[in-house]
């Protein structure tokens, strides 16, 4: 039996990444998606090449319904989710002084209430095998802010304080749950701004390159077989934090 893994966010950047790290490994993947349907389906479309096997799965992790229907279909297709990565994320940037109600709830809606929602959702699977792992991907802001990325960080936080709770809660059920903080890469969430920060950026780290993409699937797959690892966070840096 081929473990499964669902990944939120999955159809660039980060998700894409570990899509890519656990699908060549035979995992079944399920792809969550919002608005980037080719992207995902060109995700899909190398898993499947890899062999794998992929479920797409549209649906706003900020709405109960979306993320309920998106763990039924994981259930009805495969039986059981053993890995939830909870990457799917906005940014709203602006000064805390300017930012509006909105730009502060949607990032809070998608960055944090999402993965309560979907960590919420599988626990009673996990409950049932008796087993199972959830990933909240961090972020270095939640331990040094940046100017205008309030509300990112402040979700960011939180979400390292879920995992916690998760970790505490669930640990007799052999449920586990750690956060990763991922470095800093040029995805779609950042690609209009990182012109601008670049040069900052790379002067933040020690050793001068930024990390990659590839290795970073490589070292959460890795993480991930070690059953003793629960309410942990993992940095994958070259920054101090």
């Amino acid at each position: 039996m081929n473990e499964v893994i669902l990944i939120t966010g999955a159809g660039r950047g980060i998700g894409q990444a570990l899509a890519f790290a656990f699908g060549k490994r035979k995992y079944k993947v399920g792809i969550n998606f919002r608005f980037s349907s080719g992207a995902a389906e060109e995700t899909a479309a190398q898993i499947q090449d890899m062999g794998g096997e992929f479920l797409l799965l549209p649906g706003d992790v900020s709405k109960s319904k979306d993320v309920q229907k998106i763990i039924q279909t994981v259930e009805e297709k495969w039986g059981r989710v053993d890995i939830l990565v909870n990457n799917a994320g906005i940014a709203r940037n602006a000064l805390v002084s300017k930012m509006t109600e909105e730009e502060w709830d949607d990032v809070m809606a998608v960055n944090l209430k999402g993965a309560f929602l979907c960590s919420q959702a599988v626990i009673p699977l996990m409950r049932n095998q008796k087993d199972g792992l959830i990933w909240n991907m961090g972020s270095f802001i939640s331990h040094r802010p940046g100017a205008g990325a309030a509300n990112y960080a402040v979700a960011k936080a939180g979400l390292a304080a879920l995992t916690k709770a998760i970790a505490l809660e669930e640990g007799r059920f052999h449920i586990r749950a750690n956060t990763i903080l991922p470095g800093f890469h040029v995805t779609d969430l950042n690609k209009d701004i990182w012109p601008k920060i670049e040069q900052e950026i790379r002067n933040q780290h020690l050793v001068g390159t930024l990390p990659n993409l590839d290795d970073l699937g490589e070292f959460i797959f890795h993480l991930s077989q070690f059953k003793n690892l629960t309410g942990q966070e993992f940095a994958f840096e070259g920054r101090l934090l």
